[in-house]
């Protein structure tokens, strides 16, 4: 249906151009630069409010811990620049984390310690030495019994902003006894049930009061925050261990396998609400099992190098289109494997993605890098695509490397290959609940 005509006044629409004395070819060019000068002011729109959000690293690029540093949770508001839901979403999740932590520290013994260090919370348990599962082959996993004389320690760190465990990190730990003697302490990340860790056995070889210092590294990937950019480190007071009253302890392991299921009941669902949320943002995503996985995956829009998001609302669309005149567009493919018995997200491993076209054209085949977010961690790298194909997403990754500690955690054995139909940045094939 047609209403009535109003002529516009001239030059009204900046993307049309004068049409006396130009030719087409003239009004083209005329066309390219409005749009450009637009797209300038739509970054310069979007860039300089997050750029003065963020906050610059300290001048020494160390931040340090000491006893006397108790655990305690700033404004999370202030530690977030993000959005409002952001927030939200981290911190349910991290509310389940922290719950989690406090519980294991609670029914650990008394070997441990919890303090800030910087940004982060940083926290230990020692407990009975733990055997442990390792890869032996394709489809393979091997059992070691755990070695004489030694004690398991583990090592928790948490984003003290919203409390979420942060995954993919690189420790080090040493452990000094009152005489002076450091050895170095084994702070590999570790796959345990009920809740994961950095760590592993150490031999300990007298009764002694023992200091534990963790230095966490830098994390490397530009996409996380600055307070992530600088080293931190944690020194814990003297914990007085005896080798007798160590030995009364349960396995670590053993007491989280039994308190699975009732303990990680939030954790599943501020990790569900999460993910459908990432779902909803953007352009399609979906889930499927294989073996001891769920493997799911999410496609949306990139919108530049630094908002740390895959929403796609119609505002957004809007300036891809405006932005794409060669039709392709910049996408964020996002992979999440996760334990199909537990729920939970699995770090360590080094999925491989590609984007397969009707021609069979392969678009961005490679490894996808487990990225820092505001609300939800993940695997994740950028494609350029057609945006109007429809595609086959494949996704692989071989058996993990990391030990799963204890006889309960005989799982990841095998490589994993999955395929979703029907992959496209046409908003109408949204795939997702």
């Amino acid at each position: 249906m047609h209403g009535p005509h109003f002529a516009p006044p001239p030059h009204d629409d900046p993307l049309q151009p004068p049409e006396d004395g130009l030719s087409e070819r003239n009004r083209s060019a005329f066309r390219r630069h409005v749009r450009s000068a637009l797209l300038f002011a739509i970054f310069v729109a979007f860039c300089i409010p997050f750029a003065k959000g963020q906050q610059p690293a300290p001048a020494d690029n160390t931040t340090a811990a000491s006893s006397s540093t108790p655990v305690q949770v700033p404004d999370a508001a202030q530690a977030n620049h993000g959005a409002k839901d952001w927030l939200r979403l981290a911190q349910q999740q991290g509310t389940a984390d922290s719950t989690l932590l406090d519980w294991v520290l609670a029914n650990s013994g008394s070997f441990k310690g919890d303090i800030r260090a910087g940004e982060l919370r940083v926290a230990f348990t020692i407990t009975p030495a733990e055997g442990w599962w390792d890869k032996a082959g394709v489809g393979k996993l091997a059992w070691h019994e755990a070695p004489a004389g030694n004690m398991h320690l583990r090592v928790f760190v948490a984003d003290l902003s919203d409390g979420r465990l942060m995954p993919g990190l690189s420790l080090r730990a040493t452990l000094t006894d009152a005489f002076g003697n450091e050895q170095s302490a084994p702070v590999d990340f570790g796959w345990y049930p009920l809740i994961n860790a950095y760590g592993g056995n150490i031999p300990i070889d007298a009764d002694s009061s023992y200091i534990l210092r963790v230095t966490v590294d830098p994390l490397p990937s530009s996409r996380v925050p600055d307070r992530f950019s600088h080293l931190t480190v944690a020194e814990f007071p003297p914990v007085q261990i005896s080798r007798e009253a160590l030995a009364t302890l349960p396995l670590a392991t053993a007491t989280g396998s039994a308190n699975e299921a009732e303990l990680l009941k939030p954790c599943n669902a501020a990790l569900t609400t999460a993910i459908t949320t990432l779902w909803q943002r953007s352009v399609t995503g979906a889930e499927k099992p294989f073996g001891d996985y769920f493997v799911g995956y999410a496609l949306g829009y990139a919108l530049d190098n630094s908002a740390p998001t895959t929403s796609v609302s119609g505002a957004e669309l809007h300036i891809k289109n405006l932005m794409d005149l060669n039709g392709k567009s910049t996408a964020r493919v996002i992979v999440f494997p996760r334990d199909s018995r537990t729920g939970r997200l699995i770090p360590g491993l080094k999925p491989q993605a590609s984007l397969i076209a009707p021609n069979g054209k392969l678009y961005g085949p490679g490894e996808l890098a487990l990225a820092w977010h505001p609300w939800f961690n993940h695997y994740g790298r950028r494609v350029r695509i057609p945006r109007n194909d429809v595609y086959k997403l494949r996704v692989h990754f071989e058996a993990p490397g990391f030990r799963r500690w204890g006889r309960q955690s005989d799982r990841f054995s095998v490589p994993v290959d999955v395929e979703f139909d029907d992959v496209s940045l046409k908003a109408e094939r949204k795939s997702n609940p």
